[in-house]
């Protein structure tokens, strides 16, 4: 079917469903978070009974987004819904073991937008030209005549600004500042998402971003700015692995930098790879699914299961077959 198919369907599922669930992938980042509880909002407005599950807790920088503080870890043996949401996810793998048995989540929708995304579920709304997935929840809210309260507006807003790092990644486009605009107009002040995101670094927040600036390393004729993180790095500023979350767009801020990437060795193993580009003639998520990975066209990610010089020396290799074409 065609996404406009897909979305009808989504819509009319949500507009008959009663009790929704709503989660994302581990971990879930802003675009997760945001997406989630902004849809949340608009279904209870509608009337419905919205259950926003993470088995993993939502990060400290989006914990005052409005109703974080209903989010369960946990869903009853007795419960049953009459649809799951899926929302900013890949691919099922990512979901580790958060989907409930289908007598219990009912039908199944996935609303996502990676170039990268392996859809699935009952119903897929899948668009990579979708900035972020609050894009396709507005989609949703403008198909049901569902009007976006502050409360709703909020989240979405950062979803979106998430995504597009802050409207300037390469996948910032007409609808993306559309529907920013739409949010603004329902109450949202930028400045003041702004300053909940990025303004109130903990100290030892800022301690860490000092050891991981430290290590700058530039590769590919000055185009990437490689930075690194350890757990002991983590550990000895006091700070949390979460605390790592946008230290990757530092090494793309450099100087003649395209692309930005960050290489966390965490304790369990393997190397986790992030990517910014402030390019649009460089691809990231391309990129990163060269190595088995995916994203954005402006941000992407993959784990390498390696030793940390191995996963380093796959990194520099991709992004230097990447550049090789043509000049960026």
């Amino acid at each position: 079917m065609s996404l406009t198919d897909n979305l009808q369907r989504a819509a009319t599922s949500l507009a008959n469903a009663q009790r929704v669930l709503l989660t994302s992938h581990r971990r879930p980042d802003g675009d997760g978070t945001g997406s989630m509880c902004g849809l949340a909002s608009l279904l209870r407005a509608a009337g419905k009974v919205a259950t926003i599950y993470s088995l993993d807790p939502i990060a400290r920088r989006y914990r005052w987004l409005p109703l974080v503080s209903s989010v369960v870890s946990q869903i009853a043996f007795d419960e049953c819904f009459d649809c799951t949401v899926v929302v900013d996810c890949a691919d099922e793998a990512l979901l580790g073991n958060v989907l409930p048995p289908p007598e219990v989540r009912g039908t199944l929708i996935t609303l996502d937008h990676h170039a990268s995304g392996h859809p699935f579920g009952d119903i897929a709304v899948w668009d990579p030209a979708a900035a972020a997935v609050s894009v396709i929840v507005h989609r949703l809210a403008e198909m049901l005549n569902w009007p976006i309260t502050l409360e709703a507006a909020i989240p979405l807003y950062v979803s979106l600004i998430s995504d597009t790092g802050g409207f300037r990644h390469a996948n910032t486009n007409a609808e993306a500042l559309r529907v920013a605009a739409e949010l603004v107009h329902a109450g949202v002040v930028p400045s003041s998402i702004a300053s909940s995101l990025e303004e109130r670094a903990s100290h030892s927040k800022l301690r860490l971003l000092g050891s991981v600036l430290s290590t700058l390393e530039l590769h590919c004729d000055g185009k990437v700015g490689m930075l690194t993180v350890t757990s002991e790095m983590v550990e000895a500023s006091g700070a949390s692995m979460e605390d790592i979350e946008g230290m990757v767009n530092w090494g793309r801020n450099a100087d003649g930098v395209a692309v930005g990437v960050l290489l966390t060795y965490a304790k369990g193993g393997g190397v986790r790879v992030s990517m910014r580009s402030r390019s649009d003639k460089l691809d990231v998520g391309r990129v990163c699914m060269t190595l088995g990975g995916g994203g954005h066209p402006g941000a992407g990610g993959v784990h390498l299961h390696v030793e940390p010089a191995v996963a380093k020396d796959r990194v520099i290799a991709a992004l230097s077959k990447a550049f090789a074409p043509r000049a960026v």
